[in-house]
């Protein structure tokens, strides 16, 4: 009788100790099996390798998923910060279906504006971000999710138009560069140039002694003569500009630098385009007056 409770006992452990191996192995296996989204990569050579988790948006939505305190996207920021020169290409994907489903024509390049606006309220420049929206075929989804972005970075091309936007005021007494497009006498007028020769006539009007000096400048192709000439007919164009707004010649100093002051290397075609410019200030000795009959604070 002993003998066989023991066998019967015996085998009850075998089986049941079976069943929990069979168990753990088929549980195993379909952990080993369940599919997991591929992180999105945002890699600039060796200057910058960032992952961004798999899981971004979800089925037929353009909103980006809680990615933490500090992402991925944060560290991006600033790093296009830090590199104005970078440009970032940021490309969305979305299936024909969704497209059908949210009746958005382009579903990927929302996706993409998503990341851009949300690189924009960091403060990164609108101009270092450009977006693109394709269709894909081949977009994954698990647990109704997606990654739908892939990432670039391009150089920026420096001309006229780039240098210009990038000329930011700070006050008169600050110089402020002016670009001339290709084959222009007339600068290229952003928000920021247009403030300061706004102001500037304001000062000018409020102070009748004070004028604004206007410097022409030139890179270092061509004569010295040439350059001279070349120079003072880019001031004389600004001045040109600005009389219209009600001040005679008399306020304006004009004054021809040629190429002897430039702040960019003339060896490079970008430095060539950055030193061709003219320069906007008040003279120093009006803010020294300015600066000592402002009230001082209490």
């Amino acid at each position: 009788m002993s003998r066989l409770w023991m066998w019967w006992a015996f085998l009850s452990v075998w089986v049941t100790g079976a069943v929990l191996v069979h168990l753990f192995y088929i549980k195993r296996i379909r952990l080993s099996a369940e599919r997991i989204l591929p992180h999105v990569n945002i890699i600039d050579g060796k200057q910058l390798r960032l992952r961004l988790p798999g899981g971004l948006f979800h089925q037929s939505q353009s909103s980006l998923r809680p990615l933490g305190n500090r992402s991925a996207l944060d560290t991006l920021a600033g790093y296009l910060k830090r590199n104005p020169r970078r440009l970032l290409v940021v490309t969305g994907y979305h299936t024909p279906a969704e497209s059908q489903q949210t009746l958005v024509t382009n579903l990927g390049l929302v996706r993409a504006h998503a990341v851009r606006d949300y690189l924009l309220n960091t403060g990164v420049p609108d101009d270092q971000v450009k977006t693109w929206g394709k269709p894909s075929e081949v977009l994954t989804f698990i647990r109704d999710s997606t990654n739908a972005l892939s990432f670039a970075f391009q150089s920026i091309v420096i001309n006229a138009e780039w240098l210009a936007r990038h000329q930011k005021y700070i006050n008169l007494f600050h110089p402020l560069q002016l670009y001339f497009p290709t084959g222009s006498t007339e600068f290229i007028h952003t928000p920021d140039n247009e403030r300061f020769t706004h102001e500037a006539v304001v000062f000018l009007r409020a102070h009748p002694k004070e004028r604004l000096r206007i410097t022409g400048h030139t890179d270092s192709v061509g004569t010295v003569a040439g350059n001279l000439r070349l120079s003072r007919a880019r001031a004389m164009a600004v001045r040109d500009q600005l009389m219209p707004q009600g001040l005679p010649s008399r306020r304006f100093t004009l004054v021809a630098m040629g190429d002897k002051n430039p702040i960019a290397p003339n060896a490079l075609p970008e430095g060539r385009e950055a030193n061709r410019r003219v320069t906007l200030v008040i003279d120093r000795r009006s803010y020294v007056r300015f600066k000592s009959v402002s009230p001082r604070r209490r």
